[in-house]
């Protein structure tokens, strides 16, 4: 009986020896070009829109506060040696524009003066920024004994229109007036849909020479996160602005679009004092 045993056992270890190589090939046939483990590939995601604008700003507004008796010497600065010092980095090609507004009256809730610059491109920006090493605000030792830079904002301008007819700067008034907001896009939206429309129906009226409407790029507890700069023809358009602004809303009325934003603009955006300025350089 032994070697009948040991007999069917070889017999068996056999067969096991031809079919196991068959049913691995079988299996190796059968088996997923893919391993389980690995991540099912998803389809391509598109990019998520942003109202941020690509690469850095090119703007930066400086705003400065001087001494009440001080005021006359530094608005006379900003008009000479501040001027001449702007007209030479534009020449040297460190700015592509500028704006020098100055407050005509005494508030202690807002600035004194307000330099707006425009660099054509953002290397332009870090150039500035080593000019303020040695002249914060880009003032010169005199300007700083008459007063002192009190921010600085880098910004977009995201909007911005003129007539085609030039005002006399000499003539001209300009309204800042800054806003906060708590949502970027729902802000922009706003400004597209009811801002923006209304503006240009206030330069229709003729009334208006220019805007330019800024978002601030880090305003993250800052005082604005949002400047628009009005243009008025002189002074006597701008004392027709509330009577301008209830006309052109009045027409607007009628666009649902326009009538649902004005029906929730608080809900958007905060207001800020506001301040009445004239541009030195343009004197």
């Amino acid at each position: 009986m032994r070697i009948f045993d040991a007999a069917a056992r070889i017999r068996r270890l056999l067969l096991l020896a031809l079919v196991l190589p068959a049913a691995a090939a079988q299996s190796a046939t059968q088996a997923p070009t893919q391993p389980v483990t690995q991540p099912l590939a998803l389809p391509a995601m598109q990019p998520a829109a942003t109202t941020q604008p690509a690469g850095g700003p090119l703007n930066l507004l400086i705003s400065y506060r001087s001494e009440p008796a001080d005021r006359p010497a530094f608005r006379t600065y900003l008009q000479k040696e501040g001027h001449a010092r702007l007209e030479k980095f534009k020449h040297d090609g460190v700015l592509e524009s500028y704006l020098v507004l100055f407050n005509p009256v005494t508030n202690s809730g807002t600035w004194d003066a307000l330099i707006v610059l425009k660099f054509a491109r953002y290397a332009d920006t870090r150039r500035w920024m080593d000019i303020e090493r040695t002249a914060p605000g880009g003032l010169s030792a005199a300007g700083l004994r008459l007063a002192k830079p009190v921010d600085s904002y880098f910004a977009d301008l995201r909007w911005q229109g003129a007539t085609d007819e030039a005002a006399t700067e000499g003539d001209s008034i300009y309204y800042v007036i800054p806003y906060e907001y708590s949502n970027a896009g729902d802000y922009t939206k706003y400004v597209d849909a009811y801002v923006v429309p209304q503006v240009k129906g206030w330069m229709r009226e003729g009334v208006l020479s220019s805007y330019r409407l800024f978002m601030n790029r880090f305003g993250t507890g800052r005082p604005w996160d949002s400047l628009f700069i009005y243009q008025y023809r002189d002074l006597e358009a701008f004392g027709r602005r509330d009577e301008i602004v209830s006309k052109v809303r009045a027409t607007l009325m009628g666009d649902p679009v326009w009538k649902h934003y004005s029906d929730i603009k608080q809900t958007l955006r905060t207001e800020s004092e506001n301040t009445i300025s004239e541009d030195l350089a343009g004197k």
